[in-house]
């Protein structure tokens, strides 16, 4: 049986912002509970914070950001982290002491919900998916938005004492959908914190900037595969629907029906296809890394906006109608 709402964030940097006020607008506004939340990247913040039931707390760690230094801090440029051998281009002490004051584990697993946090391992590759119960969770979602080479991983040791590395989900889930759809809810919101990448020419100078152009188109990638399932997954649902609607007019009894439609839904079942809807905003308003005030004000007040715009659509898929509204 179908269980609660469930809800995917994607990765997205500063983008992040926007998720927060669709989220504060369905949550805090519209009363939405989702039972099963997961994140990558950016998306692995917001799904905490709706964890943790604290989408207060969350609009606070956003609001409070008054630029980069509140999130990184340089190694002393690009080519000097090159050239002594740093891990990453920034520190980014800032951003986790944010996230250690924002979350806490005991709170998080007080309210039932199901967190799903998506982080890569920069050793063998492998994409692990860490739940509610796993203990320090505010360095999973470190984890899950360390993006290289921009950001450390999170290091580790194994039951035998070897390191591990553990950077952003988004190389290779950008927006976890699987994840979600693994946890059976009865519907999925799917949250990008991007828009449409621009595509005004722009000349890459240096190694660096080369690279962390590749890691982005990589992502964006992944971010456009994630989600162009979603279109076939709806589609297949309503042709079941649809199928279905038309034998019963036949005159077939419920048992023939159920024999006759038996391979459809054993493939819906084992893939666990359920409706999925995506909001995502449609331009960007600054660099995934750029950090500012007036801008994160902007995209928060976007993603409220387009909850509010397209509200007849998404209150009855997500099972709300008008008098649901907060």
């Amino acid at each position: 049986m179908a269980g609660g709402l469930g809800l995917a964030l994607s990765g997205g940097g500063a983008h992040g912002a926007f998720q927060v006020g669709v989220l504060d607008e369905l949550i805090e506004q519209r009363g939405v509970d989702f039972e099963t939340v997961v994140g990558t990247s950016t998306g692995a913040i917001q799904a905490a914070g709706v964890a943790q039931n604290d989408i207060g707390k969350l609009l606070d760690l956003w609001t409070g950001i008054t630029g980069n230094d509140d999130i990184y801090r340089s190694r002393g440029g690009e080519i000097w982290a090159v050239l002594t051998g740093k891990d990453s281009l920034f520190s980014t002490g800032p951003l986790r002491t944010l996230l250690h004051q924002t979350f806490d584990d005991a709170k998080i697993r007080a309210t039932g919900k199901k967190l799903r946090l998506a982080v890569a391992n920069l050793t063998n590759g492998q994409l692990r998916i860490v739940g509610e119960n796993t203990d320090n969770i505010a360095d999973w979602v470190y984890a899950s938005a360390a993006q290289p080479p921009a950001f450390p991983p999170f290091r580790t040791r194994d039951e035998n004492g070897l390191l591990e590395q553990w950077v952003d989900g988004g190389l290779r889930d950008v927006t976890p959908l699987r994840a979600a759809l693994r946890e059976r809810p009865r519907a999925i919101l799917a949250v990008r914190a991007e828009g449409p990448k621009a595509t005004e020419p722009e000349e890459y100078r240096n190694v660096v900037k080369i690279g962390l152009r590749s890691v982005d188109l990589l992502t964006e990638e992944v971010a456009d595969n994630d989600l162009g399932n979603v279109d076939l997954i709806n589609h297949l649902l309503e042709a079941e629907a649809k199928q279905r609607a038309e034998l019963e007019g036949t005159g077939l009894s419920p048992a023939q029906i159920a024999k006759v439609m038996e391979p459809l839904g054993a493939q819906i079942d084992r893939y666990s296809f359920v409706p999925t809807m995506v909001l995502r905003p449609p331009t960007n308003l600054h660099k995934t890394l750029e950090f500012v005030p007036e801008l994160i004000a902007e995209n928060i007040e976007r993603g409220r906006q387009i909850v509010r715009d397209n509200w007849d659509e998404l209150g009855p898929f997500l099972g709300l109608d008008e008098s649901s509204e907060g």
